[in-house]
């Protein structure tokens, strides 16, 4: 670590060393000044205004020659060709009046998702416009894309595992609008996300930035809210099967000197009432095998309303926004981690959170430095009721012939806990544009957690009759970053050396007795960093190589260690997981006309992890699953992107992903028949194939429409980790699923899109063998202002 502060402070000195300046004056024809006339450096983020004397300067610019763009309302624009040296450039500019107006403007330029994904590092940024004509949520829009592999236990709503370049769980951080998903509310999950209220999906695989990242293993996933500062609405109705129903609502209203007020919201539920296969029915003394069923007890119910205030452009705020939102969700337990032959019929959890929070954004000194700052304070509710002596069976009856329960069905006791804990979050982010090819930026992340409840059924310390959960538990994250991002050789060569330093402090309750004393206290601390970088080299705008590298750490949330208090149990000794992360690829597209183009994403990449955290199911199918660690783990696959237009308006993409993440043998070793062993409930080989036509209709030139289908593979994968004896039983088979659907879109901004998922009824599986639902259909309206 210091040997990297070391050098990057030597590039640092060479560059301010190796730099000047240019200032100077913008007039009109009758050399009265200009002020407030925008002055860039083109291809930068680097530029200034004149003051009321017409006067602008800029300094600590790299030396060399550069285009200066000068604009101003009622004037024409221009543009000039400048050198710059060591020593300050004085320049004079004038500008004339705008005589004519453009019948029309083309802007060729690249979008946000575009410019990510063409960063150092490997970033997969997906735009949801055309999704949001769909009947999709964005778990839907991540399991169509390289590299991601989405695992859920169910319908709507379900729990989701992320699986992305052989990283799986919470080793994937979600983030929301660059924020951990998991300290904004249990009822805020990216498996109750319309796709309606995102602007866009970034996926970081292998390395993530400073300004985004905390102490995410592999990458992660950023969802950046829809956000628009102008007169808006947006409002979508679904109704699907198994008595599903989704509504979003988005929208703006300016008002004066600037501000605006924004609302959005959704509100989710289904019944999940889909029918699954269960090996062994247990109905009073009888067994069946194979027997198809109906899931009776999987409501799903979730909602959010978020408000925020804000203005931009201001001398003293270049944009600040205060957000208040409550997001609420309700999920009946149909079994535990695994589907059993008994299944769960009154056990269920709640969440809810109340949310404030404040962004703040401002440029200083000329854009010579950037401030960026996220706070808030969220006060989270959840509950777990799992507290009747009832068992039921598959057609969703008591069994009468079987005895009454010690008072639960799923958890290790009864339960009836309600928990009232306490978050908060904070980033703030400095940016120094040493010159306009490098820029030095440094963040600082604190998160803070206290897990607090009661539970009047659960257990008590005999002596004392204490209630632990009344005793708080703490959890603290601190993680700063420092980077350096810069280009080279006519900006063909991009690159980016960052370095971060992990704290953690985890107060939690482990309940040990110790010669007659309960011991309450659990104390987990330590710190650690990380470091890596990333290089692209662009032969041309549209063909270019890339790698990078990180050693990256991540400390185990409290979803981990505490568990979720009733299908999942806590372990207070969890370790933080570590990876070494290397990324190789490369990207070529070539355009024949101004449609039809085919392009092509390669990437390699390689793990070697250490204390990889993994949730391990119970022996039994309703037992309590808990995280543990998996000491070495070795990982490698190879990721391609196959996209094209053949035809004007007929876009094709596949997407291919083959994974070995592996048992790693050391020295600690115990069991060297799992050495080479797949790591389970990871697939090995997957890939998805889409084709979206859209056309404006012959009748009517404003109205268009759309035909999409989807195809995922799925090759056969372990469930648990075994040795060379195949088990049928420990094996998710070979999967295939087809989705098709039609978005008409008409003129004023109504739209309305059917859609039939799973269209030939395959049987398909997700977590631990869980089946998704068959066959399913859906209808959605949307109109936009």
């Amino acid at each position: 670590m210091t040997h990297f502060i070391s050098t990057l402070v030597l590039v640092l000195l060479g560059s301010l060393v190796f730099a000047g300046g240019i200032s100077g004056t913008v007039w009109d024809n009758n050399r009265q000044p200009i002020p407030g006339a925008t002055i860039m450096i083109v291809g930068t983020n680097w530029g200034t205004t004149t003051d009321a004397k017409g006067e602008f300067e800029l300094q600590g610019i790299e030396n060399g020659t550069y285009t200066v763009q000068i604009s101003s309302i009622g004037f024409a624009t221009i543009s000039k060709k400048v050198k710059v040296v060591s020593s300050n450039t004085s320049l004079r500019f004038t500008m004339s009046e705008s005589v004519s107006e453009l019948e029309s403007v083309v802007i060729q330029g690249k979008s946000t998702a575009r410019e990510l994904s063409e960063k150092p590092i490997q970033i997969t940024s997906i735009e949801l416009n055309e999704f949001q004509f769909e009947s999709a949520d964005v778990i839907d829009v991540l399991d169509r894309s390289t590299g991601v592999r989405v695992r859920q236990s169910g319908g709507l709503g379900s729990d989701a595992n992320i699986q992305l370049n052989g990283f799986t769980g919470r080793a994937v951080r979600i983030y929301y609008d660059g924020i951990p998903l998991e300290l904004l509310g249990g009822g805020l999950q990216i498996n109750n996300l319309p796709v309606n209220n995102i602007a866009r999906v970034d996926v970081y695989k292998g390395v993530m930035p400073v300004d985004v990242g905390t102490d995410a293993l592999a990458g992660g996933i950023n969802v950046v809210p829809k956000l628009v500062e102008a007169d808006y609405l947006d409002a979508s109705y679904q109704i699907g099967s198994f008595n599903t129903h989704i509504g979003t609502l988005n929208a703006t209203k300016v008002l004066a000197n600037n501000w605006f007020v924004n609302f959005s919201g959704f509100y989710n539920y289904s019944d999940n009432n889909y029918e699954n296969n269960v090996r062994n029915l247990v109905i009073e003394t009888l067994v069946e095998e194979d027997v198809r069923v109906r899931r009776f007890h999987n409501q799903h119910q979730s909602s959010m309303a978020n408000v925020q205030i804000g203005t931009s452009d201001k001398s003293w705020a270049d944009q600040i926004i205060y957000a208040a939102s409550y997001n609420q969700r309700l999920d009946e337990i149909q079994h535990g981690v695994r589907l059993g032959n008994r299944p769960v019929g009154e056990a269920e959890r709640e969440r809810s959170a109340f949310v404030q929070s404040l962004r703040y954004k401002k440029a200083l000194a000329n854009n010579r430095f950037e401030i960026d700052y996220f706070g808030n304070y969220a006060w989270l509710n959840n509950t777990v009721d799992d507290s009747t002596a009832n068992l039921y069976d598959w057609y969703g009856d008591i069994n009468p012939t079987v005895p009454q329960g010690a008072g639960n069905e799923i958890a290790g006791r009864p339960t009836r806990r309600e928990g009232k804990d306490r978050s908060s979050t904070q980033r703030l982010t400095f940016s120094y544009p040493i010159s306009p090819n490098h820029t030095l930026k440094v963040s600082n992340f604190y998160a803070y957690q206290k897990v607090v409840g009661e539970d009047p059924l659960g257990l008590r310390i005999t002596d004392e009759r204490i209630d632990p959960n009344t005793v708080p538990s703490y959890l603290n994250r601190f993680i700063s970053g420092l980077s350096y991002q810069a280009k080279w050789f006519d900006k063909k060569l991009e690159s980016i050396v960052f370095g971060k330093f992990y704290y953690f402090d985890n107060q939690a309750i482990q309940i040990t007795q110790v010669g007659g004393d309960f011991i309450f206290d659990n104390r987990i601390s330590g710190n650690d960093h990380g470091y890596g970088l990333g290089l692209k080299y662009s032969f041309t705008d549209d063909i270019f190589l890339r790698a990078s590298y990180e050693r990256a750490l991540r400390i185990p949330d409290g979803f981990e260690v505490f568990g979720d208090f009733i299908t999942i149990g806590p372990n207070f000794g969890l370790r933080p997981e570590q990876s070494n992360n290397i990324n190789i690829g490369g990207y070529y597209k070539h355009s024949f006309d101004a449609y039809r183009y085919v392009s092509l994403d390669a990437s390699y990449f390689i793990r070697d992890q250490s204390d990889l955290i993994r949730l391990q199911p119970g022996r039994n199918e309703n037992d309590l699953a808990r995280y543990i660690n998996e000491e070495e783990v070795d990982g490698n696959g190879i990721e391609l992107t196959l996209s094209g237009e053949p035809i004007k308006g007929l876009q094709i993409d596949v997407n291919f992903t083959h994974q070995d993440i592996v048992q790693a043998g050391d020295v600690n070793t115990t069991n060297t028949n799992l050495v080479g062993r797949p790591i389970p409930n990871i697939p090995v080989l997957f890939y998805n194939l889409s084709a979206r036509f859209k056309r404006e209709t012959p009748w009517r030139s404003d109205h268009n429409f759309t035909v999409f289908s989807y195809y995922n593979y799925v090759d056969e994968f372990d469930v648990i980790l075994q040795g060379s004896q195949r088990n049928e039983d420990n094996i998710i088979p070979t999967q295939r699923s087809v989705d098709v659907g039609l978005t008409y879109a008409l003129e004023k901004g109504y739209s309305v899109s059917m859609q039939v998922n799973n269209i030939t009824n395959n049987e398909i599986f997700d977590n631990f063998r869980v089946p998704r639902p068959g066959i399913n259909y859906s209808l959605k309206f949307r109109y936009t202002l």
